[in-house]
């Protein structure tokens, strides 16, 4: 199946073609190569928009884009077709000092689980890999399989030699992959991907000159240059799924938070979850949600709407309205692990996430996904304070 064949209309196709061959012809801002620069969020941000899928870039999972129940990775290179595909530095300490067979075993399972986890999340089917490979005056369109790794036909394990001694590769007969250990990352090799288009691009010599005659030649284009603009307000903000001490560092406390359904006090759903809303985020963003008990629409990943809302002393909780809502998409929808089960960091570093990313589309609506190791502190701009969120409710 060829997505950009089959899943997009003619006019999608010439609009996405003609976007990004203009970025190709607008190289000689960047490099003075011969073959076109593509920036990579460039391309997932105009795959996006001229093929109307819906962006996961920012979520960090294993693919970039959905459209209805196919989940896409966008890719984009010039020379070497092989690319990167993962990186797993959080599960370091999971194969440092294993033999090559155990790396590599573990490094598939690991890439497994993300898939599987993705498509979970995101209510997926199937995934492929649409990628613009770049090359002397041209853009390649080209597609592949986004498959999950044939852990039972895994074999031609082997290092590198010299430089490459770092590198472990092997085959499981449908791809290609190298794994470098110290920088725990996983790669493919996309040289058998099926080539669909080639788009004649011509770098333009001078693009600055264009820009220049666009932005100030043309009356119909108008710049502000003096005239104040309101900042516009933050539309996309992060929230942690764990607690943070400085004895303990990160954790996902047992009787709170995604675990709050073990606590003491008061008959419990098995469903009962909540996700930890902290001061230092009330004190900054506290208005970016409704008050306190006031409903809001949440959007999750896979398309469901459930009713959610600030609640519990402080405001420190995200919850869901039936509580039971969030729980049944968090601990059978993503985690697939029994209600039982407490839930641990770990569990999220295994899939390379550790936060939420929550939008808001208009007054009442928000949007959730997940966000990547890290989000939540990248976002606050520091270590939040020494507040382990364990209350009763």
């Amino acid at each position: 199946m060829s997505f950009y064949q089959d899943k997009t209309t003619t006019e999608e196709q010439a609009y996405y073609d003609r976007m990004i061959t203009m970025m190709g012809s607008l190289s000689n801002l960047f490099s003075t190569s011969k073959k076109p620069f593509l920036h990579y969020r460039v391309t997932e941000n105009l795959f996006c928009k001229c093929l109307k899928a819906e962006n996961l870039s920012r979520s960090d999972i294993t693919a970039d884009a959905k459209k209805g129940n196919i989940g896409i990775g966008i890719k984009t290179w010039v020379d070497s077709n092989i690319q990167k595909i993962a990186e797993f530095d959080a599960s370091r300490p999971d194969y440092e000092g294993k033999s090559d067979e155990e790396i590599v075993r573990i490094i598939a399972d690991l890439r497994n689980d993300r898939i599987a986890f993705t498509e979970r999340t995101n209510g997926l089917s199937e995934m492929i890999y649409h990628c613009t490979i770049r090359d002397a005056g041209v853009i390649k369109i080209a597609e592949c399989p986004l498959e999950p790794v044939d852990v039972g036909n895994i074999h031609d394990i082997r290092r590198g030699v010299g430089r490459s001694r770092n590198t472990i590769s092997f085959t499981d007969g449908l791809n290609d992959y190298q794994f470098s250990v110290p920088k725990s990352t996983l790669y493919k090799n996309f040289s058998s991907i099926q080539i669909i288009k080639e788009l004649p691009v011509k770098i333009i010599p001078d693009p600055f000159d264009v820009l220049e005659d666009k932005f100030y030649g043309d009356a119909s284009f108008v710049i502000a240059q003096s005239t104040p603009v309101d900042e516009p307000k933050e539309n996309t903000v992060y929230l942690p799924l764990y607690s943070y001490t400085k004895a303990r560092g990160k954790e996902v406390m047992p009787a709170s938070g995604l675990n709050i359904r073990f606590a003491k006090g008061r008959p419990r759903s098995p469903y009962e979850v909540y996700i930890p809303v902290r001061s230092a985020f009330n004190k900054l963003h506290r208005d970016f949600f409704p008050p306190s008990d006031v409903p809001f629409d949440l959007l999750l990943p896979n398309g469901k709407h459930i009713s959610a809302k600030i609640c519990q002393q402080n405001d420190k909780a995200l919850m869901s309205n039936p509580n039971e809502a969030l729980g049944h998409w968090l601990i059978d929808d993503v985690l697939k692990v029994s209600p039982s089960t407490v839930i641990t960091y770990e569990m999220l570093e295994k899939y390379g996430i550790d936060s939420v990313e929550i939008e808001k589309i208009a007054d009442g609506k928000y949007k959730i996904n997940f966000a990547k190791i890290g989000s939540y502190e990248d976002f606050m701009d520091s270590e939040d304070e020494d507040e382990p969120d364990e209350i009763t409710l």
